[in-house]
């Protein structure tokens, strides 16, 4: 279900879908961004198992780089665990 939903990028009025976020890099610092945007990467994700986070005010309004972040790194996902 996450996965299909870090597929929205637009809702239907037009605004950015915003949420929650939380996950561990390759490093094993631990992430977390309450506004966070789905974005594109420059490979295939669906090959790669990545998405692209990228950090936002509550707009939708981008801060931050694009994190690629493996899917099997999610921990937390609009406040819900994230069980794999």
């Amino acid at each position: 279900m996450m996965l299909k939903e870090l597929d929205i990028r637009w809702l239907p009025n037009g605004n950015r879908c915003v949420f929650s976020v939380k996950f561990s890099d390759k490093e094993g610092y631990i992430h977390f961004f309450p506004f966070a945007i789905s974005r594109g990467l420059r490979y295939n994700v669906r090959e790669a198992r990545q998405r692209g986070i990228q950090p936002c005010d509550e707009k939708g309004n981008p801060i931050d780089h694009v994190y690629p972040v493996g899917i099997d790194a999610f921990t937390k996902y609009n406040g819900m665990e994230v069980i794999l």
